[in-house]
């Protein structure tokens, strides 16, 4: 039950709920530790805060009901059979090198001018060390094959070079999870989407915050990956932190420590909503590979309602506000009515009244404060209120920055910037 008493066994629902009802919930042998702040969004999440990055949930078997729900809230999962059906699984490096011999990988963080090389070169044994990486960070630059911008002009040079191009027979091999949305806007997505990494061991990508507003799913074709991640960060009242501070290693020397981890094997997924900080480093002892995806549906609004003031005053999330506001708007350009949205009349917006549409599913999850199927009038007003509120904060006079440390988030250090 929602009761602050269990709150170490609370779905994050629940945790919601007592959040945007005002209580505060504080665990003693922590509360020295981190922020008040801090501790309840680990709780949100279902981990409890400690100086060592948590495991996150491991599901399988998902229905498509409990794959929906688990999005809808945001929080981080491994699927274990989540490669089920996948034809990509089992891939080696040197299969993709055999079967696309006209692609062309690029590896990161070089800068400048970085035409790629030919997969079928002896692209593995280049390694380039990131610097000033964070312990436990990856060593080394991963390689990566942006095969969705083959239909792109001014990409394509950069996916693929001679013979047909191989986004079509990609997108013909590819299978979408029987668990997620089968929605033709959906599928589009995720076969619009597909890009490959290649990382050998001690290699993988440097933290950073994805700008995109989509949730990501990545298949472990081969190897083994480790995921370290974080929810974003709170931001200090009267502050907006500017764009580019969660760019590519620039949270790294800041004092940051990834609450989150998950140790992704071959034949099994990860599930990551947008506004996520992360980084990945290949922990096998050969070259790994993995198929990462987008998708629209379903939107993870519950993580946009628990995190919203912080969400609209990050920079690095601006292509984000406009579809937060959609969400709590329910897609009105003013307040929704809830006249409007209760079909049958009986003065509550029910999950069933929003239908097959992701907005209005997402809209429902914002608003639905105590999870219990049904959105009233006092919860619509509630959540329309949150979202103006947020977005004149950001808007008002605010020190706009990139903060030059995270210590903030920790008792101890609160008071730096």
């Amino acid at each position: 039950s929602c009761s602050r008493n269990n709150f170490v066994a609370m779905s994050p629902s629940c945790l919601l709920f007592l959040s945007l009802s005002g209580v505060a919930i504080l665990s003693n042998d922590v509360a020295g530790e981190f922020s008040a702040e801090e501790v309840a969004a680990h709780e949100y999440f279902g981990v409890t805060p400690s100086n060592e990055a948590q495991a996150v949930k491991r599901v399988s078997n998902l229905t498509s009901h409990e794959f929906l729900e688990l999005a809808l809230s945001g929080v981080p999962f491994v699927v274990e059979d989540g490669g089920k059906g996948q034809p990509f699984v089992g891939w080696s490096c040197d299969r993709f090198r055999d079967e696309y011999p006209n692609g062309v990988v690029k590896m990161e963080y070089v800068g400048g001018n970085n035409p790629g090389m030919p997969i079928t070169d002896h692209w593995q044994s280049h390694l380039k060390p990131i610097p000033g990486v964070d312990p436990g960070g990856p060593e080394f630059a991963p390689w990566y094959w942006g095969v969705k911008g083959a239909d792109e002009p001014e990409e394509a040079e950069l996916v693929y070079r001679g013979g047909k191009n191989p986004l079509p027979a990609v997108r013909q091999t590819m299978k979408l999870p029987e668990f997620m949305s089968q929605d033709a806007d959906n599928v589009n997505e995720v076969l619009g989407s597909p890009e490959f990494w290649f990382s050998m061991p001690k290699a993988g990508a440097a933290m950073h915050m994805d700008a995109h507003c989509e949730s990501t799913f990545a298949i472990q074709l081969s190897g083994t990956r480790k995921w370290r991640l974080g929810w974003v960060p709170a931001v200090p009242n009267g502050t907006f932190f500017k764009d580019g501070t969660y760019a590519d290693r620039a949270i790294y020397g800041k004092g940051y420590h990834p609450p989150l981890e998950a140790i992704v094997k071959e034949g099994e997924a990860f599930f990551m909503p947008s506004a996520f900080l992360h980084e990945t480093i290949n922990v096998g002892d050969s070259c790994a590979a993995s198929l990462t995806f987008q998708f629209k549906d379903p939107i993870p609004s519950r993580y946009m309602r628990r995190f919203l003031r912080d969400l609209r005053r990050t920079g690095d999330y601006n292509e984000c506000w406009r579809l937060m506001k959609a969400v709590a708007t329910a897609g009105k350009k003013n307040k929704p009515s809830l006249k409007a949205l209760d079909k049958d009349g009986d003065g509550k917006f029910s999950v069933a009244e929003a239908g097959k549409s992701s907005l209005l599913r997402a809209s429902h999850a914002f608003h639905d404060e105590d999870q219990d199927g049904f959105v009233t009038d006092a919860e619509l007003r509630r959540g329309v209120d949150a979202w103006k509120e947020a977005d004149a904060e950001a808007k008002g006079k605010l020190t706009k920055l990139r903060p030059k440390s995270f210590k903030y988030l920790y008792r101890e250090g609160r008071v730096e910037l």
